[in-house]
């Protein structure tokens, strides 16, 4: 048994830890949401079905990321603890890398404001690249109304004015501020990702 969960922790970790910290923005945060769902895997391994683990596994982080932030106390939410830039190597533009760190930052914020189911959606769907089924196991919804959640979260952060203006100065988006969210919180979530990996 022992060997399955390590297994399990090795194949999931990192979802689980890229899902709380796109929710939470503190690395701190993050581990500890991470670590208490490893800990109630433990604790229900016997109980669960294990041919649906990841949906099981993205459920409880949804369900800790929840009650993490209604303990959080307002005069904690520090936006210099949330502010976590990579530290980006090789060559390029210093001043362009830096635009795309504000926006990626920027887009994360954004994120985190969204209210559930929204936030959880997005992150899931747009940051991890779950499938709708994955999403609809893991917050027990259906596929529609997974989608259309989706769409509307979407739509909030179009609508977010500091990030269009963001997006469209930096990428000179114009119409294609539909596409704002998918490649810019995808690439975030792999610079997070390989800086995290293990």
């Amino acid at each position: 048994m022992r060997v399955q969960y390590q297994q399990a922790i090795e194949q999931h970790r990192q979802r689980v830890y890229s899902f709380a910290h796109y929710s939470l923005r503190a690395k701190e945060d993050a581990e500890d949401v991470t670590q208490e769902v490893f800990i109630k895997l433990w604790q229900h391994w016997q109980k669960i079905d294990h041919s649906k683990l990841g949906g099981w596994l993205m459920r409880v982080a949804h369900n800790a990321v929840i009650d993490h932030v209604r303990k959080q106390r307002p005069g904690e939410a520090n936006l210099d603890h949330y502010v976590d830039v990579d530290d980006q190597a090789g060559s390029g533009n210093q001043e362009a890398k830096f635009d795309q760190e504000i926006f990626k930052q920027q887009l994360q914020l954004a994120i985190k404001t969204l209210d559930d189911p929204f936030r959880s959606i997005i992150i899931m769907r747009d940051v991890q690249g779950l499938s709708y089924a994955e999403i609809q196991a893991s917050l027990e919804m259906s596929e529609s109304q997974v989608k259309v959640y989706l769409h509307r979260g979407r739509r909030k952060l179009r609508d977010n004015t500091n990030l269009r203006q963001l997006f469209e100065s930096q990428f000179n988006g114009g119409s294609q501020t539909a596409k704002l969210v998918e490649p810019a919180a995808r690439q975030s979530a792999n610079d997070k990702g390989n800086s995290h990996a293990k």
